[in-house]
């Protein structure tokens, strides 16, 4: 991983054989980042995604064989038990150029991934949400809007 800090965040480029959200945790760790967004683009190749299932409170896993093109990447960075806790989504396309995307568990880097970091250094972290079943930032010090 090389990386740049600017006065926002940080541009990022991973390695080939590089993984995503690993990357992003080791940033997260090595520059004391508490909260932020990443936005990226890139290749990856063997990704493993999911789609949440409200109703069921769980994800429907798959992955992915072969290369593809990462056209979109977002996501948050908080922190979860101690850990960084990336929370990414991605958008994918393929040989037939048809694009699919959804929650990332893993993707490796198969050319590059290109990321640019917005950063804070003040902690978020998450906590279980047993309704949802998901680990949701929480902001202890905050009014919740619209809700009583």
């Amino acid at each position: 991983m090389f990386y740049k800090e600017f006065h926002d965040g940080y541009l990022v480029r991973l390695s080939r054989g590089e993984e995503i959200r690993a990357g992003l945790s080791e940033l997260m760790a090595r520059e004391q980042i508490g909260c932020g967004f990443v936005a990226g683009l890139g290749a990856v190749t063997e990704p493993h995604m999911g789609y949440y299932v409200l109703g069921e409170k769980r994800y429907v896993e798959r992955r992915f064989e072969g290369e593809y093109e990462l056209v979109g990447m977002t996501g948050s960075l908080s922190w979860h038990e101690g850990e960084p806790f990336p929370h990414v989504h991605v958008m994918l396309t393929g040989p037939e150029f048809l694009s699919f995307g959804g929650h990332l568990f893993e993707a490796t880097t198969s050319a590059t991934v290109e990321m640019y970091v917005r950063a804070d250094q003040d902690r978020v972290d998450r906590e279980l949400d047993t309704e949802i079943g998901l680990h949701l930032m929480q902001f202890p010090h905050s009014c919740p809007i619209g809700r009583e």
